[in-house]
């Protein structure tokens, strides 16, 4: 639609030196740039020339950034290339990751103009998006892959229809091939040790992600946070994306992890006085957790421990079916003097007693 707009008429008080637009005229400008017309009348040549103003401001990286950062130089470093995967899915992913019919992760966001079917919902979990890249480069013969992902997952609020979803950032990262559940957890230790978790962190055998095998999964928590789950995926989940094979992912719940960093780093001086190491061979059911051990070590020996190694896990020759042996490097150390043995001895058996009654005995 054309609209037609009588010339300007702009007037010039001499004695007070002002431009003047009569009254009348100003409810057509209001709205409208007239800074141009205003130079132009008055003269170029009568605006005195000055530099724009600005202000400085502090320059950085984002918290966000730098969390970012810290964690695609840490996955690379171990073996991860990083992955990038759309935020719109198809819902026959869920059905890929054999999701039940009420399952959480079937809530999701439907795009209102949606490119297909394939690109119709927002996605709850960047575990598609990762398997779907990996079965690309196992169908183009890599004997190998690690990739990992940092994005954005989107859950709905309680009123889906009226409030913003939940956008959490989450990290995914998985492989095939080369390593097993512990290379996986390794990778997600030094993750953990990067960002400078501190606290209790536990790893808490599950069973109830299905896209995982159900008896080679665990949820992680720190400080009775839970931050990420980890396993292998379930065999038919592996072969609805085209995989097969063992294969291995863990999912990391950033937003939560952001909470519980520390990049604050404390240095010490070199120790003055040696160190007491004891070794510990323990017998035990099969079902029983190292962590379980581990705790009652840790607590048992107090602010004098320095480390705690498990050095060797074995089921064989000369141990009784259903059983294990798992053995510890135990490190002592003070600050101000050298322990002796007397200091020692009591802490050990106390370790002793107490693994005794959870069932767990000394190896012969």
């Amino acid at each position: 639609m054309l609209s037609y707009f009588p010339p300007l008429e702009i007037g010039y008080d001499a004695t007070s030196k002002l431009l003047t637009i009569p009254t009348f005229r100003q409810d057509l400008l209001r709205g409208a740039d007239i800074a141009e017309e205003v130079a132009r009348f008055y003269g170029y040549d009568n605006i005195p020339t000055t530099l724009p103003k600005a202000s400085s401001s502090h320059a950085g990286l984002t918290f966000g950034f730098v969390l970012d950062n810290i964690i695609r130089k840490c996955m690379c470093s171990y073996g991860y290339s990083e992955s990038m995967s759309y935020s719109f899915e198809s819902p026959k992913v869920f059905d890929k990751l054999l999701l039940d019919k009420d399952d959480v992760l079937r809530d999701t966001l439907q795009i209102s103009n949606p490119l297909g079917e394939d690109y119709s919902i927002m996605r709850t979990t960047l575990l598609g998006g990762l398997l779907t890249s990996l079965a690309l480069n196992y169908n183009k013969r890599n004997k190998k892959a690690a990739l990992f992902e940092i994005g954005n997952v989107y859950l709905p609020a309680e009123n889906k229809y009226e409030e913003l979803p939940d956008e959490r950032k989450t990290l995914a990262f998985g492989f095939y091939s080369d390593g097993d559940f512990y290379t996986l957890k390794g990778a997600l230790e030094e993750l953990f040790k990067d960002l400078g978790l501190k606290g209790q962190r536990e790893y808490i055998p599950d069973s109830s992600f299905p896209f995982f095998h159900p008896g080679r999964q665990a949820r992680v928590t720190q400080n009775r946070k839970p931050v990420a789950i980890l396993g292998e995926i379930h065999p038919l989940a592996a072969r609805n994306f085209g995989l097969s094979g063992r294969v291995y992912a863990a999912c990391v719940d950033i937003k939560t992890v952001g909470e519980l960093v520390h990049f604050d780093r404390k240095y010490s001086e070199i120790p003055k006085y040696p160190a007491v190491t004891r070794d510990l061979s323990l017998l035990m059911k099969e079902d029983v957790l190292s962590a379980q051990v581990e705790a009652v070590i840790s607590k048992c020996s107090g602010r004098l421990l320095e480390s705690l190694e498990l050095f060797d896990v074995y089921q064989g020759d000369n141990i009784e079916e259903g059983y294990k042996s798992l053995a510890y490097s135990l490190t002592y150390r003070a600050k101000d003097r050298t322990l002796t043995e007397d200091e020692i001895n009591p802490i050990i058996d106390k370790i002793i007693a107490k693994l005794k009654e959870k069932g767990i005995d000394l190896r012969k």
